[in-house]
């Protein structure tokens, strides 16, 4: 009753859970769907797991949510009881009660689990997954998506309720292609008269080219495509990508593509104002939206030059204005902060540097409220 979706950054999981989530949604037959991020670690512990899972299946069902109510005035404490005790007060027993009641199949998501804690922290909850999940009522179905971390590896891979797929690169490129296209046609439809985009734009040749550069990495296709969308000049902006070397295009080449058009990244204000919305979204431990980020950087505008530093970045981050910052992808705050891979370039966050300025920051703020 489970299905393990595994395979390295980048190649789509993230992309499939979330279709697959909003096709039974659709259906009402979405039991719940929780989506890890290391870079939210405090909506992401193994510790709350259990518990917003019950939450958000109670929310899908009545006889469900009576039952975890039971259980609730029964043992007020139940929340802050051990990962195990939850299991089987939260999840087992109320869908055991539940299972007379629901015909079709539930499904139930967790995605990215490799970023739910770390190795040790999620032990106890990898040891439930991989032994517990087998007893519950066949109506759940599990579909559950990480990179293959060792922990993760050796809980799954002997569990017999479990069918494990691994996502390859080469697997993904046929569908890396087909997204490329139907992406290629959204913007030739939306923006055929504004951009002046001739007819057959872009042709066949270039999505080629583009799903050749990818290698099967969806994130590739991905922020390419949204490098596109948000350019001003999308013939200009794909001449200057089918331009580079495709035995060389990589994902950090094209991150690095994507800054230097945000901005030119001379040293001065802008420049600065930029690196610091960006390591604030990095290094932060919860999401933060544009006025926020802009009184914790004591920018003195009523937030304006933090909206134009995010709106410059739109095709590496996810933000519209009033809404928390976040990185687009994963492996975008792993680029930016590898000295390896951009210590040379003016976009390199420094961790320990943008913490001590962000923990300056802060202070400064408390003692201006105090």
């Amino acid at each position: 009753n489970v299905l393990w979706l595994h395979g390295a950054a980048g190649l789509g999981k993230s992309t499939l859970a979330n279709s697959i989530a909003e096709h039974f949604r659709g259906r009402r037959q979405q039991g719940a769907f929780l989506f890890f991020d290391r870079n939210a670690p405090l909506d992401s512990t193994p510790a709350r797991v259990i518990r917003t899972l019950a939450y958000q299946l109670a929310e899908h069902n009545q006889v469900i949510k009576s039952a975890i109510s039971l259980a609730m005035e029964k043992d007020p404490q139940l929340t802050s009881a051990p990962l195990s005790t939850q299991f089987t007060s939260l999840l087992m027993n109320p869908l055991l009660a539940a299972s007379q009641e629901i015909t079709g199949p539930v499904i139930i998501v967790l995605d990215a689990l490799d970023e739910c804690g770390d190795a040790e922290s999620r032990r106890s909850l990898l040891a439930l997954l991989s032994h517990e999940l087998a007893k519950f009522p066949a109506q759940f179905r599990f579909l559950v998506t990480s990179r293959p971390d060792s922990d993760i590896a050796s809980a799954f891979k002997l569990a017999g309720h479990m069918h494990a797929i691994d996502l390859s690169m080469a697997a993904s490129s046929a569908d890396v292609l087909l997204y490329i296209e139907h992406e290629m046609g959204q913007i030739y439809s939306s923006r055929h008269s504004s951009a002046e985009l001739p007819p057959g734009w872009p042709g066949i040749l270039a999505i080629q080219q583009l799903a050749t550069f990818a290698a099967g990495l969806f994130i590739w296709a991905a922020t390419a495509m949204k490098f596109l969308r948000l350019s001003s000049d999308p013939v200009e902006c794909l001449s200057s990508l089918l331009a580079h070397n495709r035995e060389i295009f990589t994902l950090d080449k094209l991150y690095a593509t994507a800054l230097r058009s945000a901005s030119g990244w001379e040293p001065g204000e802008a420049t600065n104002a930029l690196r610091q919305v960006l390591g604030v979204i990095v290094i932060g431990q919860i999401p933060l939206t544009d006025d926020i980020i802009s009184e914790l950087l004591g920018f003195k505008d009523s937030g304006r030059q933090c909206r134009i530093a995010l709106r410059r970045l739109g095709c590496v981050l996810q933000w519209s204005e009033g809404q928390p910052a976040r990185t687009f992808h994963k492996s975008f705050p792993d680029y930016l902060t590898d000295p390896s891979r951009c210590s040379s370039e003016s976009w390199f966050i420094d961790v320990q540097e943008h913490h001590r300025a962000l923990t300056i920051h802060s202070f400064r703020l408390m003692k201006s409220q105090l």
